[in-house]
């Protein structure tokens, strides 16, 4: 099968659009934030590990909601166009929370317990799944499956160079960068809640 230079393009154009959607989700520096109150007394070893776990765990449920979402929607008897809209709302909270802030759990000591709280629902929490879902309905399972392994990919990289960007952005640069990806996460929900009510079939 030869692949058109159009066919091309709407790839690209479907991964980018997932990738940016999913990462804005994922929000590695809302995780970052998270990352470092839970951890602040831990060794560098001990952080890097629990940087590991928790994406591992965050991959897992995105991967399972992200390739068999549909048959489980299907089997819930749960229409694709209200599942949109459902996410869409999901979605929108998720962003006014990332740009209104968010409050952290208490302090953690078990390395499990923090990779467990890190990796969902910090990273993959209701509205990652419901976005998987709508997207491997959307633009291919396989395209999903690749914008999210790229999206965690670059959330473990913040996770373990966590101390280094915060150096760098310092907490009101990480503060700022948050609150800019919560309102592009209110405006893609905004837009699946539209779809969603839009296309519904009773």
């Amino acid at each position: 099968m030869i692949i058109t230079s159009q066919a091309k393009y709407n790839l690209m154009a479907g991964f980018l659009e997932a990738f940016v959607l999913l990462l804005g989700i994922m929000d590695p520096l809302l995780s970052l934030a998270a990352f470092l109150t839970l951890t602040k007394n831990m060794d560098r070893e001990e952080r890097d590990k629990i940087a590991i776990k928790a994406v591992i765990v965050a991959a897992v449920v995105f991967f399972i909601f992200a390739i068999g979402g549909g048959p489980i929607l299907g089997i819930l008897g749960v229409q694709m166009d209200s599942f949109k809209a459902a996410g869409g709302i999901v979605l929108i909270l998720l962003g006014i929370q990332m740009s209104l802030g968010i409050t952290f759990p208490k302090e953690k000591d078990d390395m499990n317990e923090v990779a467990v709280v890190i990796g969902t629902p910090m990273i993959t929490g209701p509205a990652t799944i419901s976005a998987a879902i709508i997207l491997g309905a959307s633009d291919g399972v396989m395209t999903t499956v690749v914008a999210g392994s790229a999206a965690l990919l670059v959330t473990l990289l913040a996770l373990v160079f966590a101390r280094h960007l915060d150096k760098i952005f310092g907490t009101s640069g990480i503060r700022i960068m948050s609150t800019m990806m919560g309102i592009i996460t209110m405006a893609w929900g905004l837009q699946f809640l539209l779809i969603g009510i839009s296309s519904f079939k009773p």
